[in-house]
């Protein structure tokens, strides 16, 4: 049996979020996002897009483009 989110969704395995969000922002590596707008394309919660973006940009592997509000691409 497979869980889902409370808006119906399947859950994501570990590290599945985080490829869904590196694989939109490498196919519009000339758009940034904010977090918001990633959750309406990829169908998740834009808080825990958020999160994972804010870990990305820890990591370098996104870069923050703007404080406020949140916008993030890819280099």
């Amino acid at each position: 049996m497979t869980a889902h989110n409370a808006n119906g969704t399947p859950r994501l395995v570990a590290g599945q979020l985080t490829a869904l969000v590196l694989d939109h922002l490498h196919a519009h590596p000339q758009l940034d996002f904010s977090p918001y707008e990633l959750a309406k394309v990829l169908g998740r919660s834009h808080g825990t897009i958020r999160r994972t973006l804010l870990h990305l940009a820890d990591h370098g592997a996104v870069t923050r483009t703007q404080q406020r509000p949140a916008r993030f691409r890819t280099d």
